[in-house]
């Protein structure tokens, strides 16, 4: 997915200009409508370094753009994101989560509490609340503790 981002949208000392230093930047769900749109104004900041874009299936990457898989159901797959951000990175100022689910083709948005199903909850609460609470574990060490962090 592609948006139409004016070049103008981060000029120097524009959007991010409160952060003293080049911002390392990690967006969660980056395949995503509004992830998509995060990393896509993120590369055009002059101030962000590093963009760390995690999907479940990678983007496309670019010059200051990481593509990387990661699966909010495995904790695994957030804690090597995480040590590549450390390692790769020096750490990071900047995590936006994007990712959510409301249903699946097969599970339509509940009508009735008839059509409730403990394996749907299930899953449902695993991807919009273990998830980000799962990146927040992994990623939160990482801000640094001195200066801006978001």
């Amino acid at each position: 997915m592609s948006i139409a981002i004016s070049k103008d949208i981060c000029p120097a000392g524009g959007l991010l200009e409160s952060f003293d230093r080049p911002v390392n930047a990690v967006v969660v769900g980056a395949s995503g409508g509004i992830g998509a749109a995060v990393v896509e104004l993120l590369d055009h900041c002059p101030n962000v370094a590093n963009i760390l874009a995690l999907s479940r299936k990678p983007i496309a990457g670019g010059p200051n753009i990481k593509p990387m898989a990661i699966d909010l159901m495995d904790e695994d797959t957030i804690a090597d994101a995480a040590t590549y951000a450390k390692t790769e990175m020096g750490g990071v100022d900047l995590v936006f989560v994007a990712t959510g689910i409301l249903h699946q083709s097969a599970d339509q948005p509940e009508k009735t509490y008839r059509t409730l199903s403990a394996d749907w909850i299930s899953r449902v609460f695993a991807i919009n609340a273990t998830g980000p609470l799962l990146v927040a574990k992994h990623f939160v060490p990482l801000l640094p503790r001195q200066g801006k962090s978001v």
